[in-house]
């Protein structure tokens, strides 16, 4: 029987319960009678309710929905009748103030209103076990809860009767809807955010334009900084040098250790015997290299786990070029990297086995399909040919015929045949292969549990070791769900590297290649930046990271452990249009190397290649945007933020935060639901939170992204400067003086009455000190010091201009 009939049927015995007009107190009432109700009748479970909730010395009867808190359900004892005027009854939709007319009704609502807006809750609901009303109790739409309609049902038998209506409205998949609050509110939407600035400037967002200084210097930082490891043959020089050990928690990460050392937790406490990491204080993990001696022995591979970015490919290429170079100088080394690899694979083990196959021949001299190679192979089965009806070599013409065609059947086995070449090497030259699956967490769910497959597969039939690196969050839902649930496996753990360490050694990398070009004569010409020039300027950024603990925060935490984005921001750096190139090479001609100010690596960031900040080409989120009329809400989303960071932290454990304890957080503040929904996925999208999804609604872990966002970068003038253009101004007599800027003085101002604004509404804000960790107040009083240096500054420039205009003239 489907869902909606077995409630129906349901309501149907809860009709002759002899509890009802038998006059029981509070408690009978919500066992026999509204726990049926709920459970029963409507399709909600026992873990999406929470009774007695207690809150500011009050206890609440129901709260329903997780993760978020869907509605409030006020028991009141069955004796407790709610009295309609004459012909209401029968009526679903009923003016609240209607219902309140019959004292006892008055008093149930005002009650359970009050718990609605204490917790931010949508929906209210009175019942006493066989009448209901439910009313829109904490809204924003400027309509007073009192001044809106309920749905009404005065009997068991009207719920019954109508029971389309009553599934429609309140049963747990319609509540997820929002049907409820569209039928008491008359399909009437919260007023949506006004306009953004960004909307009336007519060449919004711009790029930015660079000379031709910075433009070449943008090719040549592609080609000796970013292409680098792109390359498909990169050099055993590069990764010896570019190499970062991974496992240093990073001191400049606004997290604490804890939640650092969390990524890892369940994952652990998946595997049997627990994960070991990679590296120890003394170089690579023992284990690891006893493992790849014995993985062939115990016919499992060895799986490397480590989040986006951490270097997975690189530790690898480390680990085979230089870490384990004696172990595996026999090795046969068969590397599938799936991020190079087409997006569609019909036939994965085929796939695996052309890649293996070519590698083979081109890089160790192996053809597989050399006639005399496969006789070898197969000695044993010519043998037996020779034994059987077809190998009478009397006829030898007839006799290669039919060995041809025996042979032809175990090539076809591709798959069987590269097993059985590999068997057979091993077995004349002592040299094992080595598979590497790499980056396979680029792709979907489903390829990557085939991959599993296929890797167990590898190693169960196969000589030899084979590698796979994932992500966790992969390794988990396949170790719970997926291919991983049915093998025992080996786990290593790749922790991130410090990104410091790996910028400068990139940038000292680099600067040695480009002093090579220059001595050899093959930098390219025709160019206005010479070699001399480039060495310059990538002196002056190695300075910078060596010297800069506050660029080197920054990046760390705006990166979120991501190496490969730390790298991407030094590229974005290098030929921006936000930093003059030529003052560079003018202060290195004088002999000095230049400091690289804070804010142009900030404006980098933040514009990219853009005039104006672009919430969909930026790395970098807005924290103030908003999704209704509600200036409230600017600062919603800097206090999730705050306060995921406050209970991971004290929490312990996995770092993580139930969804639900988001929702109730939210809503204690006063927010909708839709808003508190519509800032984690924004949070989500800009990775300062990450989703972990679960059974009871899910979790979010808090990322140094989202930390540093909230911390320290809203105090800055460079980022309220770009954020004003991306954020609705609520209040009309300051947007009226909201307008485009271009010179420093102009957006100085801007910043100003962008503050102002902010200011104004924290105040009609004013939530409790003890609910929020983030207070515009006090982030408003380091902003102006931000403030007023940047105009200092900004004045002393001008006036150095104007005395060097004067001695010009004079």
């Amino acid at each position: 029987m489907d869902p909606y009939a077995s409630a129906k049927d349901e309501l149907k015995k809860l009709i002759s319960s002899p509890t009802v007009g038998s006059g029981a107190n509070e408690d009978t009432t919500r066992l026999q009678l509204i726990d049926a109700l709920l459970f029963n009748c409507l399709g909600w479970n026992t873990q999406d309710a929470t009774t007695e909730d207690h809150h500011n010395g009050s206890y609440v009867d129901y709260i329903v929905g997780k993760p978020a808190a869907q509605f409030v359900l006020e028991a009141k004892r069955e004796g407790i009748a709610f009295s309609l005027p004459v012909g209401i009854a029968g009526r679903h939709a009923i003016s609240v103030r209607t219902l309140m007319e019959d004292k006892n009704t008055a008093d149930a609502i005002l009650q359970v209103l009050g718990y609605c807006q204490e917790r931010g809750v949508p929906i209210g609901i009175i019942s006493n076990g066989h009448q209901l009303a439910a009313f829109f109790a904490s809204r924003q739409d400027g309509i007073p809860p009192l001044g809106g309609e309920a749905l009404v049902f005065s009997s068991l038998q009207e719920m019954h009767d109508d029971f389309s209506t009553l599934w429609s409205y309140l049963s747990k998949s319609a509540v997820s809807t929002k049907s409820l609050q569209r039928y008491l509110i008359g399909r009437k939407n919260q007023a949506l955010a006004p306009e953004k600035l960004a909307n009336s400037i007519p060449h919004y967002p711009g790029f930015r334009r660079r000379t031709e200084l910075e433009t070449d210097l943008k090719m040549l930082g592609q080609l000796f900084i970013q292409d680098l490891e792109q390359e498909k043959q990169i050099s055993d020089d590069f990764v010896r040098e570019c190499y970062c050990a991974s496992g240093a928690l990073s001191q400049y990460s606004m997290l604490s250790k804890e939640v650092l050392r969390a990524r890892y937790v369940s994952v652990s406490a998946a595997v049997a015997g627990g994960v070991e990491k990679v590296s120890t204080k003394r170089g690579i993990n023992p284990k690891l290299t006893a493992d790849m001696v014995n993985a062939g022995l115990s016919r499992r591979p060895i799986i490397l786990l480590g989040d986006v970015g951490v270097g997975k490919s690189m530790f690898l290429r480390h680990l085979i070029r230089v870490d384990a170079k004696d172990v595996l100088k026999k090795s046969l080394i068969l590397y599938v990297d799936f991020v190079r690899e087409p997006v569609f694979v019909d036939d994965l083990p085929k796939f695996i086995t052309e890649r293996m196959t070519e590698q083979l021949e081109a890089d160790h001299g192996i053809d597989i399909h050399d006639r005399s190679f496969v006789k070898a192979v197969y000695n044993k089965e010519i043998n037996r040919f020779k034994r059987t009806i077809f190998g009478d070599e009397s006829d030898p013409e007839e006799y290669k015929r039919q060995e041809r065609l025996m042979l032809a059947g175990h090539l076809a086995k591709e798959f069987e045949h590269l097993r059985r070449s590999l068997e057979h090497i091993r077995a004349t030259s002592a040299r094992s292969p080595l598979v590497v699956l790499d980056n396979i967490d680029q792709r979907p769910p489903e390829f990557q549990e085939s991959i599993f497959e296929s890797a167990h597969s590898i190693a169960d039939s196969w000589p030899g070791t084979v590698f796979v690196a994932i992500r966790p969050s992969t390794f988990f839902q396949s170790r719970s769900q997926g291919a991983l649930a049915a093998y025992q496996t080996r786990v290593f753990t790749i922790e991130p590297a410090r990104t410091d360490q790996v910028i400068i050694k990139r940038l000292e990398y680099a600067r040695e290649k480009v002093v090579e070009s220059g001595t050899e004569g093959v930098f390219p010409r025709n160019l206005s930046i010479d070699d001399s020039d480039l060495v310059a300027y990538l002196d002056a950024l190695i300075k910078a990271f060596k010297c800069d603990d506050e660029l080197k925060s920054l990046i760390d935490n705006m990166s979120g452990g991501n190496t490969r984005d730390a790298l991407l921001f030094l590229f974005t750096f290098i030929g921006s249009g936000y930093v003059s190139t030529q003052r560079v090479l003018d202060v290195a001609d004088a002999g000095r190397v230049y400091t690289v100010p804070m804010h142009e690596f900030i404006r980098a960031i933040v514009f990219g290649d853009y005039d104006y900040f672009s919430p969909e080409a930026s790395a970098v989120c807005n924290l103030f945007d908003v999704t209704t009329n509600d200036s409230r809400e600017h600062f919603l989303l800097p206090n999730i933020l705050a306060h995921a960071q406050r209970v991971a932290e004290s929490a312990g454990g996995e770092g993580l935060v139930s969804a639900a304890s988001i929702y109730s957080f939210g809503q204690r503040l006063g927010f909708s639901q839709e808003q508190i929904g519509a800032q984690l996925d924004r949070a989500n999208k800009k990775n300062l939170l990450v989703f972990a999804d679960s059974v009871d609604g899910g979790s979010y872990r808090p990322t140094s992204v989202g930390s540093y966002l909230h911390r320290k970068l809203v105090h800055s003038f460079s980022y309220m400067d770009a954020m004003v253009v991306d954020t609705p101004i609520v209040d009309p007599s300051a947007r009226r003086n909201m307008r485009d800027a271009y010179s420093i003085k102009e957006r100085l101002q801007r910043a100003k009455l962008f503050q102002a604004y902010l200011d104004a509404q924290w105040e009609l804000f004013a939530p409790p000190k003890d609910e929020t960790l983030f207070r515009w107040d006090e982030v408003s009083a380091e902003l102006t010091a931000d403030i007023d240096a940047a105009e200092f500054k900004a004045d002393a420039a001008a006036q150095k201009r104007n005395e060097s205009s004067t001695k010009f003239w004079n």
